[in-house]
C-alpha cells in the first residue's frame, strides 16, 4: 500500500496568520478527517529565541523583521530536512494586514510588500537548502496586486500602467511556487497569467450555491457534511435568511460591467424557483461606470435595466454585490442614487474589506449604505463598521482538501 503524501501547513507569520493556520488545520483534521496526513508548523519571532542560539543546522524557523524593516526568514537545515522534506508544503500568509505593526511599540505598519517578501523568503530558503518537496502551494485569503486587470483597455487610450499582477506572479513562479489558492481574486486575469506561467491557480467563489459543490469530491456526505457545506456558500446562506425576512422585496444591484456576471449567476441560484427569465432579470438593477480620471467616475443606469426610478420598490432591499470594499466610494454613489429613487434599504456585500485606517471615517458612513457585509479575508480593526461572515478558514480548507487529494491521486 502506497503511503499517503503529507501536508505541512506553514504559518509564515504570527498574529492573524497563525490563527488562520490553526483554524484550517483543525478543520482539515476534524471535518475533512485528514488526521495524520496534515501537520502545522508555526514560526517564531526574534524576541522568542535565546540570543545564545547559534546560526547553524539546529536553529529554529524564524520569521521577523530587522530594525530597518527588511524581512528576516531563516532556519537550521535540520528542521528543513526533517519537517519540509518530501511534504506538500502549504505556505499561509495574509497579504494585507491594515493594523499590524512591525513590532510592539512601533508606529510603522507591515505593508503588502513586506508580506510578499516574507513568502519569497520561505520559498528561497527551501530552494537554497535543496529541500525536495511534493508541491509548494501558497494560500492567501486576499490576493493583492489585482488592480492591474484593466491595463490593456487603458493602454489603447494611451495610458500606461505598471503590470504588478503579472510581475508578482512571475516572481512567485521563478521562486519555485507550484500552486496558489485564494478567495475571489477580482478578475480572471490572475488565473490566465498563472496558466501561462505553468502555475496552478485556485480561485474560490464565495458567492457560489450548493449546486456548485460536489459533496463526494469533498467527502462531505450525510448530516455532518450538509452542515459543513453551508459554510462553503456563505453569501447564498446569508441571502436565504434575508430573502425569508423580506419576501417579495429583495433585489440585486450590478454596480458596473465587471459585476454583471457575478450578479446574474448569484440571482439564478438564489431564485431557483423562478424559471421564466424575463421575470428573473427584472430583479437586477444594472448600473454602468466609466472612470475618466483618477477621481471622477461617471455612474449611470443602463438602458436595458428593468429597474428604474419610476418603478423602484419603496419596500425594496437592494443588495450590491462586489469583491472589494475600500472607502465605499462607488457603493455610496449608487446607494445614494437608489435612496433618491426612494429605495427602502441598500446593502453592500463584498468578499474583501481592503480599507486602510486613513479611510475608516469615510468607509463607516452609513448615510446611504445601510449595511456592509464582508468575509473575514482581511484582518480589520473592530472600529470598521462591517458585519463579518467568518468563512475564510472553511473556504480555504475545502479548497486545500481538493488540491491535496488531487496531488495524492497522482502519486
Amino acid at each position: 500500500m502506497v503511503a499517503q503524501p503529507k501536508m505541512l501547513l506553514v504559518a509564515c507569520s504570527g498574529y492573524e496568520t497563525a490563527q488562520l493556520a490553526r483554524d484550517i488545520n483543525n478543520i482539515l483534521q476534524t471535518n475533512f478527517r485528514l488526521n495524520n496526513q496534515v501537520e502545522l508548523l508555526e514560526t517564531v519571532g526574534r524576541s522568542e529565541i535565546s540570543k545564545e542560539i547559534g546560526k547553524n543546522y539546529r536553529s529554529p524557523l524564524v520569521s521577523d523583521y530587522f530594525a530597518d524593516v527588511e524581512v528576516q526568514i531563516d532556519s537550521g537545515r535540520n528542521l528543513l530536512k526533517d519537517v519540509f522534506q518530501g511534504r506538500h508544503i502549504i505556505l499561509l500568509e495574509h497579504l494585507l494586514t491594515p493594523n499590524r505593526l512591525v513590532s510592539e511599540g512601533d508606529t510603522q505598519r507591515v505593508s503588502v510588500n513586506d508580506h510578499i517578501m516574507t513568502i519569497r523568503g520561505f520559498l528561497d530558503i527551501i530552494s537554497t537548502a535543496k529541500i525536495e518537496t511534493l508541491q509548494r502551494t501558497l494560500v492567501v485569503p486576499y490576493l493583492t496586486y489585482v488592480r492591474s486587470h484593466s491595463i490593456e483597455k487603458y493602454r489603447e487610450q494611451g495610458f500606461h500602467q505598471y503590470d504588478s499582477l503579472r510581475l508578482t506572479l512571475k516572481d512567485y513562479k521563478r521562486d519555485g511556487l507550484d500552486a496558489l489558492v485564494t478567495i475571489d481574486p477580482h478578475s480572471e486575469k490572475a488565473s490566465q497569467i498563472s496558466e501561462e506561467l505553468g502555475m496552478r491557480f485556485h480561485g474560490i467563489n464565495p458567492f457560489q450555491s450548493g449546486r456548485a459543490l460536489n459533496p463526494y469530491k469533498l467527502g462531505l456526505v450525510g448530516e455532518n457534511g450538509a452542515e459543513m457545506r453551508k459554510k462553503l456558500r456563505p453569501f447564498q446562506n446569508h441571502f436565504a435568511q434575508m430573502k425569508e425576512k423580506h419576501a417579495g422585496h429583495i433585489y440585486i444591484v450590478a454596480v458596473d460591467d465587471g459585476t454583471e456576471k457575478r450578479c446574474e449567476n448569484f440571482l439564478e441560484r438564489a431564485f431557483s424557483e423562478i424559471s421564466y427569465e424575463e421575470e428573473l432579470y427584472k430583479l437586477i438593477c444594472y448600473f454602468g461606470g466609466d472612470r475618466v480620471s483618477y477621481e471622477d467616475k461617471k455612474i449611470f443606469s443602463k438602458s436595458f435595466s428593468q429597474i428604474k426610478q419610476h418603478n423602484i420598490d419603496p419596500q425594496g432591499v437592494y443588495i450590491l454585490l462586489d469583491d472589494m470594499y475600500a472607502s465605499g466610494g462607488t457603493g455610496n454613489n449608487i446607494a445614494k442614487r437608489l435612496k433618491e429613487w426612494k429605495a427602502f434599504r441598500v446593502e453592500l456585500w463584498t468578499s474583501h474589506a481592503v480599507t486602510m485606517p486613513v479611510q475608516y471615517a469615510k468607509a463607516n458612513d452609513r448615510s446611504s449604505i445601510d449595511n456592509v457585509v464582508c468575509l473575514d479575508t482581511v484582518p480589520q480593526n473592530p472600529t470598521l463598521n462591517i458585519e463579518y461572515i467568518q468563512a475564510s478558514a472553511y473556504l480555504l480548507a475545502a479548497e486545500l482538501y481538493k488540491v491535496h487529494k488531487k496531488l495524492a491521486s497522482t502519486r
